[in-house]
């Protein structure tokens, strides 16, 4: 499939005109102010269509955290990242750097970190109504939103494909009669300079525009150092040997004239942003009905992220290059010299120093046939290569949403949609300037959604009755270059993606308005055919299907006013994948999907004069079938009849369906060599794709509170406990937690409004905390173990009386922490190091906003 290259303007709408006080707008946990008299006279009621139709926040049965945009503003966060840091028992955090900017969404245990299409995410993102499919450039910027809800556990009937684990959903301001504009500019620590801006207008009594922008820019927090320079400057030049400098085109320069980077020796950044986006929405408005089209742009050129290399562990491998190709070029080899003494900076230039076509050893005979003579990198045209520095995601859709009112208790609503997304990823395992292996991704992606839904309300009943059809088409490119193994592959996958789903979902009161009774269904047929070609051999197609019917039960009872509780059980289903990484023909083989059925109990109240909110939940989830990497191995096969085709010195054993390992061939015990029946042959490694068992429990908490006039507290906490079989009694597990789930997340936030007379207007200081348990990123090495952090903003603004000019300074990570996103142990591999992606230090901002 073609890279596409848009030429459409799409745009976000206006933020909400600043009439309340920076007060109401600085609240959070679970949602914040909707107007004036309401966020000054106590807490807010909020209104989520987490059950595909309005409710109040606190009399929906479900956990639910819902956060406005004017939240995320004082609580200086812009992207969907961010929202898991407010969210009990959430984790959103960046991908590790091969898979490009991506997001690694987890609810209660459940989630994806592998952005490859071969497995479909664990938490289904939603913008404006329209299913989001990819990991892969789904870094959200929360732009023009009304809010965002994010719902914890299955949410199999209403948003079904892939809300195993929860829903996410992004929900935009739409257009609306009144006129209103906004400009929003922000500057701070390494030049970052985001301008936002937004109009909403009525052209005419019935036909309403919003359109809006955004422009974000900013260099990285970590600078790539030129090796030389930094060896020389360190008063360490003989570790440089005779390696030469780089030049900040990319080209090599003449290792004797020395250091050409300056002092510093800085010869660029990472983890910087160049992000364009815009949003449009024209909405009519009929005599008992509404249509409104949406159109958005995102044009992101952002550098790649911020990578350090923790370990260096050389191997035979890297050793024999060191032996026969650095030491004779450079007189350096690779080891512990490359890595850099902070998080803050790195050796990783995605550059090749070795041209193509070069030979070694040095000195070697390159008499064809009978030269002693090998390439570089195992062949003439490989080498050289400078991939350029910068992470890609072009991202455009189009949309419709209608509603019709067909009678005064039901209505239509029909949702239809396109979406393109381009997106690459490179990254520099090594973190050297040695080009010991890099990755480039492309990812090249578009869908169609319909969703057609009827809504009726009544006293009796409130019931949704839908269908879901989803199709998409996309083709993903990775080519891996290891030196050291002289190996080169570009694989290519296709995919063919249908999925269909008709759902209905019921709140039922027959014994008047306190009690509901709830029950609803889906049945969904997801179908994903894939052709695979390695450039290596490899060239098969697998099919990837399934059908699947989930359920929903619940009762919940209206105490008072102004509690509830509730109890629930539902399913959750995430369709089957297949290994992407094979090594031969068999291995591309498909498993089955995941299912999961979670209990929930919960609590939801609005307690003393309504200044408190108090939200508890409890669950505990039965994931019956996951689908959990594990190591193997197979024999060689002919790759026609999957018989074993090449003797050797093990034997090929079965351990399951479609996994399998090998022993030492022992004769004694063994028997003759039996090639066709796997004794005695040649194996290969292979990652076993298995369904394993899994339980989750935990609880959550999410309060909101206004005990006196202008102070403003709110808090959340959670704790997750992940029981796995395969990391228990197990020797070589190191640690026996999931894989980026943290047991302990949680959050707090002051804000006091100070009226100031004197200024016109009102001073809100602001401080935030954000905690998050050690997470381990495999099981296998102590060092995938990121350690438990606290990380705190602060922020100070300023609100005019008529609530439409601020101004507000504040910082990000206020103490300056030292942490990671990620870390990925490329040593359980095989390979020789251990790579981690660095979180952004303190840094510093000023934001004026103006409203009309």
């Amino acid at each position: 499939m073609k890279k596409k290259h848009p030429t459409l303007i799409s745009s976000r709408r206006a933020s909400a005109l600043l009439g309340a006080s920076i007060g109401a707008l600085a609240l959070s946990a679970p949602a914040l102010a909707q107007d004036e008299e309401e966020a000054r006279g106590g807490l807010d009621t909020i209104t989520v269509t987490a059950t595909r139709s309005e409710t109040n926040l606190q009399d929906t049965p479900l956990a639910i955290t819902a956060v406005t945009a004017e939240a995320f503003e004082a609580r200086a966060m812009d992207s969907i990242e961010d929202v898991g840091r407010i969210v009990p028992n959430a984790s959103f955090e960046q991908a590790q750097a091969a898979y490009g900017r991506a997001v690694t969404a987890y609810i209660r245990g459940i989630g994806q970190y592998d952005f490859n299409l071969a497995f479909e995410p664990g938490v289904a993102f939603y913008v404006d109504d329209q299913y989001y499919a990819l990991l892969a450039g789904s870094v959200f910027d929360l732009l023009d939103i009304d809010r965002v809800e994010v719902l914890r556990g299955p949410q199999g009937t209403t948003f079904g494909r892939n809300a195993i684990g929860g829903a996410v959903n992004i929900i935009p301001k739409e257009p609306g009669p009144e006129p209103e504009a906004y400009i929003d500019a922000t500057y701070g620590a390494y030049n970052r300079t985001d301008i936002r801006a937004g109009f909403n207008y009525p052209l005419s009594d019935n036909l309403f525009l919003r359109v809006s922008g955004v422009s974000k820019s900013r260099k990285g927090y970590q600078k790539l150092l030129d090796f030389r320079c930094a060896m020389v400057q360190a008063g360490t030049p003989e570790l440089a040997g005779d390696f030469p400098s780089l030049d900040p085109s990319g080209g090599f320069a003449n290792p004797t004239a020395g250091p050409t980077s300056g002092d510093d020796c800085v010869l660029d950044t990472y983890g910087g942003q160049d992000v364009q986006a815009l949003r449009g929405a024209l909405k009519y408005e009929g005599n008992g009905w509404d249509v409104t089209f949406t159109t958005d742009y995102t044009n992101d050129q952002s550098e790649p992220v911020a990578d350090k290399q923790l370990q260096i562990v050389p191997n035979s491998s890297t050793n024999n290059l060191s032996d026969v190709v650095y030491e004779p070029l450079w007189g350096i080899r690779y080891d512990e010299r490359f890595l850099t003494d902070s998080p803050y900076t790195t050796y990783a230039t995605y550059a090749d120093p070795i041209p193509s076509g070069s030979m070694y050893p040095a000195g070697c005979d390159p008499t064809p046939f009978v030269g002693t003579c090998t390439y570089y990198n195992g062949s003439g045209d490989r080498g050289g290569v400078q991939l350029k520095r910068e992470a890609v995601i072009e991202n455009y859709g189009f949309s419709t949403k209608a509603n019709v009112d067909l009678t005064e208790d039901l209505t239509f609503t029909l949702v239809a949609g396109y979406r393109d997304v381009y997106t690459t990823g490179i990254n520099d395992t090594d973190g050297s300037p040695l080009s010991l292996q890099t990755v480039k991704s492309q990812i090249d992606h578009e869908q169609w959604t319909v969703e057609p839904r009827f809504n009726y309300t009544s006293d009796f009943v409130d019931f949704t009755l839908g269908g879901f059809f989803y199709s998409s088409n996309a083709q993903t490119t990775s080519n891996v270059s290891i030196a050291f193994l002289s190996f080169q592959q570009n694989a290519v996958i296709d995919f063919d993606s249908t999925s269909k789903a008709v759902f209905g979902q019921g709140v039922f009161r027959p014994f008047g308005p306190r009690l509901g009774i709830t029950l609803g269904g889906r049945y969904s047929d997801d179908e994903k055919k894939v052709h695979f070609n390695n450039g290596g051999g490899i060239d098969t197609d697998v099919l990837v299907a399934s059908d699947n019917f989930d359920w929903r039960a619940g009762l919940d009872y209206q105490v008072t006013d102004d509690v509830t509780v509730y109890g629930s059980a539902a399913s959750g289903y995430r369709p089957g994948a297949f290994n992407p990484r094979p090594f031969q023909a068999s291995q591309v083989v498909a498993v089955d999907p995941e299912e999961a059925i979670a209990y929930e109990l919960g609590f939801k109240g609005d307690l003393f004069d309504n200044t408190m909110r108090v939200n508890l939940a409890g669950f505990y989830t039965d994931y019956k079938q996951r689908i959990v990497p594990a190591g193997g191995a197979e024999c060689f096969d002919s790759g026609v009849t999957g018989d074993c085709n090449q003797a050797g010195d093990q034997v090929y054993v079965v351990t399951g369906e479609n996994t399998s390992t090998c022993r030492d061939y022992v004769p004694a015990t063994d028997g003759p060599v039996d090639i066709p029946n796997g004794i005695g042959v040649s194996c290969i490694s292979k990652t076993n794709y298995i369904n394993t068992p899994g339980k989750v429990k935990g609880i959550e908490a999410e309060i909101d509170w206004r005990p006196i006039p202008g102070l403003f507290i709110n808090a959340s906490g959670g704790w997750t406990q992940f029981k796995a079989p395969e990391l228990e009694n197990n020797p070589a597990i190191v640690n026996t937690d999931p894989v980026f789930v943290p047991e302990w997340t949680g959050s707090a936030g002051v804000a006091y409004e100070i009226q100031t007379p004197g200024l016109g207007g009102t001073i809100t200081p602001r401080i935030d905390w954000f905690y998050q348990s050690a997470i381990a990123f495999n099981s296998t090495t102590a060092i995938a173990r990121v350690p438990s952090r606290s990380v705190f903003n602060g922020r100070i603004t300023y609100l005019n009386e008529d609530g439409d000019f601020q101004v507000a300074v504040g910082a990000t990570n206020l103490f300056d922490k030292e942490y990671y996103h990620n870390v990925f142990d490329l040593t359980a591999f095989g390979q020789p190091g251990t790579e981690a992606q660095t979180a952004a230090p303190r840094e510093w901002y000023i934001q004026v906003k103006k409203s009309f």
